[in-house]
C-alpha cells in the first residue's frame, strides 16, 4: 500500500493498528509521510481535505509526522488548523474534533517558523466569541493552551496584546463560567499579572466570583 492507502486504512480502523504500533514502526511511517508530501504536496493536501476530523483520525497521524520532523510544511499545517476551526464553526464536525489539532507538535514551529505561528495563534483567537456554542470556544481554549506552551514574554511578539484582549474579553463576557475560568486560565500563559473587571454583567454571583477570583489576583 502507498501512503495514501495505508492512511485510508488507518482511518477506517479507526487508528486501531496505529495505536497499537510499535514507536519504531510509528516514527518509520511518520517519516515516510514526510518524504511522501515533500515529493507529492498536492496529494496529501487533497486527502486531507477531504478527509472529515472525527474522534479518532488519520488527519492526527498526518499533522504529527509533518510537524514531528519536517519544517517545510508548516503553510500547509496553518490551512488545515483553518480548515478543521471552520468545520466545527459551521457545525459539519463537532467542536470536540478540534482536538485532533493539538497532535501538531508546536515546539519547531515557535522556534523556527514564527510568522506562522503568529498565524496560528491570531486565527485562533479570533475565533473566540462570546455567543459561541460553550464547548465550541472550551475547545479553542484548550487548542490556545496547548499551541501557548511554547510561548517565551522575553520574545516581545507585539500580537500579544491583540491575543490577550480578545481572550479577557471572553474571560470577562462569556456566558458560561465554565468559559470564562478555562479563558483566565489560558491568559496565564501570555500575562500572570492580568486583572478582570470583577463586576462583568455575565458573572452570576458574588459568591461564585469569589471562588474563582481567587486564581487571578
Amino acid at each position: 500500500m502507498d501512503i495514501i492507502e495505508q492512511l485510508k486504512f488507518h482511518e477506517k480502523d479507526q487508528l486501531s493498528k496505529w495505536i497499537a504500533s510499535e514507536e519504531k514502526t510509528s516514527r518509520r511511517f511518520s517519516k515516510d509521510i514526510v518524504n511522501f508530501t515533500n515529493e507529492n504536496p498536492d496529494s496529501i493536501k487533497n486527502y486531507c481535505i477531504n478527509t472529515l476530523p472525527r474522534e479518532f483520525s488519520s488527519l492526527s497521524i498526518v499533522y504529527e509526522a509533518l510537524s514531528e520532523f519536517s519544517v517545510a510544511h508548516n503553510k500547509f499545517l496553518l490551512e488545515e488548523i483553518k480548515r478543521v476551526i471552520s468545520l466545527a464553526q459551521s457545525k459539519k464536525i463537532k467542536p470536540e474534533y478540534i482536538e485532533v489539532l493539538e497532535d501538531i507538535e508546536t515546539e519547531d514551529i515557535y522556534s523556527k517558523d514564527e510568522a506562522i505561528y503568529i498565524e496560528i495563534i491570531n486565527f485562533i483567537t479570533s475565533a473566540l466569541h462570546v455567543d459561541n456554542d460553550e464547548k465550541l470556544n472550551l475547545q479553542l481554549l484548550s487548542l490556545l493552551d496547548w499551541f501557548l506552551i511554547e510561548y517565551d514574554e522575553d520574545d516581545a511578539i507585539s500580537e500579544v496584546s491583540i491575543w490577550i484582549s480578545r481572550m479577557k474579553n471572553l474571560a470577562e463576557n462569556a456566558k458560561q463560567i465554565e468559559v470564562r475560568e478555562e479563558a483566565k486560565d489560558a491568559l496565564e500563559n501570555l500575562d500572570e499579572n492580568l486583572s478582570f473587571n470583577e463586576n462583568a454583567s455575565t458573572l452570576e454571583s458574588p459568591s461564585l466570583l469569589s471562588k474563582i477570583s481567587r486564581f487571578f489576583k
